[in-house]
């Protein structure tokens, strides 16, 4: 049985490895903020603050990292762009058990 936790998680793993495939099909070349949310509608997420969790999670495994950086930049203007680790994780080469099914 599946329940609400095991529900979420899986809807969360499926947005990262969504993002990180919508990053895959552009790279090397940065891919904006408002990009991302736009090639993830189709998740139905509820607001763009999991789509901000989930690139800071990503940044932080050192998968995405965020390439126009300066201080205050609002979300909307910010670009991003996989790194060779998240482009090997991207496209199957090396696994991590977070973004599994």
């Amino acid at each position: 049985m599946f329940d609400s936790g095991q529900a979420r998680a899986a809807q969360i793993k499926q947005a990262r490895r969504d993002l990180m495939t919508a990053l895959l099909m552009v790279y090397p070349t940065p891919f904006g903020f408002v990009s991302i949310v736009h090639s993830l509608l189709h998740l139905d997420l509820p607001d763009t603050e999991c789509i901000k969790r989930d690139l800071a999670y990503l940044i932080d495994k050192g998968y995405v990292e965020w390439t126009n950086k300066k201080d205050h930049m609002p979300w909307d203007r910010r670009y991003y762009r996989l790194t060779s680790k998240g482009n090997e994780i991207a496209n199957r080469i090396e696994i991590d058990p977070a973004l599994e099914p």
